[in-house]
């Protein structure tokens, strides 16, 4: 008898890619939140390298330990507070972080229509 896998690869890494996103969203809203602390060193989430480890690791797996591989700016200093925060640049990937969320949220909403429409018999 056949197995019948409703979570295929594809949606893995969407599962994956959305945790790493919000993730690495709390990350840059943290900079953006210390941009007049002094001596704080903006922080981001090294997101390909994170999504490659998880996808190599058992299911049960995948998400343990993904929080530990971050970035730290420690060359461009903004202020004379050695302060690493630059909010332009953190604005630029919280927006672009959020667009790529939504896009792959957009595709789990697909993918969960598109189950339901084959458990209903609605062909498309």
């Amino acid at each position: 008898m056949a197995h019948i896998h409703l979570f295929d690869r594809t949606t893995d890494l969407l599962k994956i890619d959305l945790d790493l996103r919000s993730r690495r969203h709390m990350l840059l809203v943290s900079n953006v939140a210390n941009q007049d602390t002094p001596g704080y060193q903006a922080r981001d989430l090294a997101f390909k390298g994170q999504l490659a480890r998880a996808l190599k690791r058992p299911d049960r797996e995948r998400l343990d330990g993904v929080r530990g591989d971050l970035t730290v700016n420690t060359d461009e200093t903004v202020g004379n507070d050695l302060n690493t925060v630059n909010i332009e640049m953190e604005m630029e990937k919280i927006a672009s972080n959020t667009g790529n969320y939504n896009a792959a949220a957009s595709m789990v909403a697909w993918k969960y229509r598109m189950m339901g429409d084959a458990i209903r018999g609605e062909g498309r």
